[in-house]
C-alpha cells in the first residue's frame, strides 16, 4: 500500500511553489530533514533546482502548518514531529470540526445532501480501487462542503492550515487495513444524522470519525514514535 501511495504523491502537479512545498514536507515528515535542522536556502535551491523566490514561499507555509520555525537573523529550522504534535493538531481539529458539523445543519439543503451523497459516492468508487490520492481528495472535498455551511471562515481557515499535512503524512505512512472502510461507514453515519437534522447524532458521528482517524494515523506512526 505504501508504494503506492508513494507512487500517487510523485504524481500530483501543482505550481512550481506548491511542489516545491510539498516536496519540502514530505522531506521533513521522512525524516530526510532530521528535527532542529537548519534549512540554508541555498542547499534548497541546489536539492530542488528552483530558484530563492518559490523556496522563501514554501518555507513560509510550512511555517504556518507547525512544521518549521522561522527566527529573525537565524532562518528556518524543523520542529519535531512527534505524537505529541500530532495529539494536539487532532485535539484541536476535533474541537472545530465537530462544532462546524453541527452548526451547519441551519444551513442545509436538500441540494447539500445531494452533493454530499455524490462525493460519498465517488469516495467509494475510489477506496474499492484502492486509489488512496483520490480518496484524499475526496474526504477533503466532503467536509469542506459540511464545514463551508456552518459560515465559520476563521474555523475553516484553521481546518485548512493542517490539511495537507495529515494528507502527505496519510500518503507517507498509509492506512491501517480496515480504515478505509471505516471512513465509509463513519461518513454514511454523519450523514444519516444530518439527514435527520439531529444535533446530538451530527455531534457523536462527527466526533467518533475524528478520534479514529486520530488513533488510525498514530498507529501507522508508531514505529516512528519509538
Amino acid at each position: 500500500m505504501k508504494d503506492k501511495l508513494q507512487s500517487d504523491l510523485s504524481e500530483l502537479a501543482n505550481p512550481t511553489y506548491s511542489r516545491v512545498r510539498e516536496k519540502l514536507r514530505e522531506d521533513i515528515l521522512s525524516g530526510y530533514f532530521i528535527s532542529g535542522e537548519r534549512l540554508k536556502i541555498a542547499e534548497l535551491v541546489e536539492r530542488y533546482k528552483v530558484s530563492q523566490m518559490p523556496i522563501r514561499e514554501a518555507l513560509q507555509q510550512l511555517q504556518g502548518e507547525g512544521l518549521l520555525i522561522i527566527e529573525p537573523n537565524k532562518g528556518a529550522h524543523v520542529r519535531k514531529v512527534d505524537r505529541q504534535f500530532l495529539e494536539s493538531i487532532y485535539e484541536i481539529r476535533q474541537l472545530i470540526e465537530v462544532y462546524l458539523t453541527v452548526k451547519c445543519i441551519e444551513n442545509l439543503k436538500e441540494k447539500d445532501l445531494k452533493l454530499l451523497n455524490q462525493i460519498q459516492k465517488s469516495y467509494e468508487a475510489a477506496a474499492s480501487k484502492e486509489d488512496y490520492t483520490t480518496c484524499l481528495q475526496l474526504n477533503r472535498r466532503f467536509h469542506s462542503t459540511i464545514y463551508e455551511l456552518a459560515n465559520n471562515s476563521e474555523g475553516l481557515q484553521i481546518l485548512e492550515k493542517h490539511w495537507q499535512l495529515i494528507n502527505t503524512l496519510r500518503l507517507t505512512y498509509g492506512f491501517g487495513s480496515r480504515r478505509t472502510t471505516e471512513v465509509i461507514e463513519e461518513h454514511r453515519a454523519i450523514l444519516e444524522a444530518l439527514e435527520s437534522r439531529n444535533p446530538a447524532a451530527v455531534e457523536a458521528a462527527a466526533a467518533i470519525h475524528c478520534v479514529n482517524a486520530k488513533a488510525d494515523l498514530l498507529a501507522q506512526m508508531s514505529d516512528k514514535f519509538k
